[in-house]
């Protein structure tokens, strides 16, 4: 067993990894990228597709740790390296992602996915299970927040399964859960930015109208009152944790043209 030391929390259930390999939709054609190998246990399965594997983990200890457990295996290429200081890009796509990572690099992981998204076909994660109640998270409901909006709005999410906490060792304090994020076609263009600029306003004064919101936060600052458009007035008297992804597109379209970003 590899002695913690970056936050990790390590899987030794095989029922967990075969339900995890029993969900991966895979062709011969796939790169499956794994982000942190903690001892290898997933690694090793991933390594039975037969398919080009690149493992990325931050921990050079895991990683030799690994290589002990699979031997002298040259399918596997391997980054020691930060997954938030990957380019994705200078990778062949589509890409297959698999991640078991600590739970505080989670939300900053999936921010950064969005900004690769189109090099990949899908990502399986398995995170937080309070973080991935968010990430599903519908108008009305006490979860939903900006994280809810900004993750629905660049990905079809997937909640495939609960992982108890009994699973890992150490034991950490909290369940786990796996999701399945698959790239929509959204651009992470101006627009988003706009978009995710927009949700963030209201999402500060979440407990606010949106009309006070929009007008009183620290984020952007508009060119007009936004009282003043018609086509939002509607929308302006609800909350944050009211309004749906489509909704948001609508504020956003219409607000678009009179945002100064600072």
């Amino acid at each position: 067993m590899v002695k913690p030391k970056l936050g990790q929390v390590f899987l030794t259930d095989f029922n967990i990894i075969k339900k995890i390999m029993n969900s991966l939709d895979v062709s011969s054609t796939d790169h499956f990228i794994e982000v942190g190998c903690g001892d290898g246990i997933l690694t090793e399965a991933l390594l039975q597709l037969n398919v080009p594997l690149t493992v990325i983990e931050i921990d050079s200890y895991c990683i030799e740790n690994t290589k002990k457990r699979l031997g002298d295996e040259a399918s596997i290429h391997w980054i020691c390296d930060d997954v938030l200081k990957v380019d994705f890009f200078l990778f062949k796509s589509p890409l297959k992602l698999v991640a078991n990572i600590p739970y505080y690099i989670s939300a900053k992981l999936i921010q950064m996915l969005v900004k690769y998204k189109t090099v990949f076909s899908d990502i399986t994660i398995m995170i937080q299970k309070e973080f991935a109640q968010k990430c599903v998270a519908r108008p009305y409901q006490k979860v939903y927040t900006s994280l809810s909006v900004f993750t629905q709005y660049h990905f079809q999410i997937d909640y495939l399964f609960d992982v108890s906490k009994r699973c890992f060792s150490p034991m950490p304090t909290i369940d786990s859960s796996v999701i399945r994020l698959t790239p929509n076609q959204r651009l992470y263009d101006d627009d988003a930015l706009i978009f995710e600029r927009i949700v963030t306003a209201c999402f500060w004064g979440k407990r606010k109208k949106l009309s006070t919101s929009l007008r009183k936060n620290p984020y952007c600052l508009f060119t007009i009152d936004i009282r003043d458009i018609i086509a939002i007035k509607g929308l302006l008297s609800k909350r944050a944790d009211q309004l749906d992804i489509n909704e948001y597109q609508y504020v956003a379209d219409q607000l678009k043209a009179y945002i100064i970003l600072e």
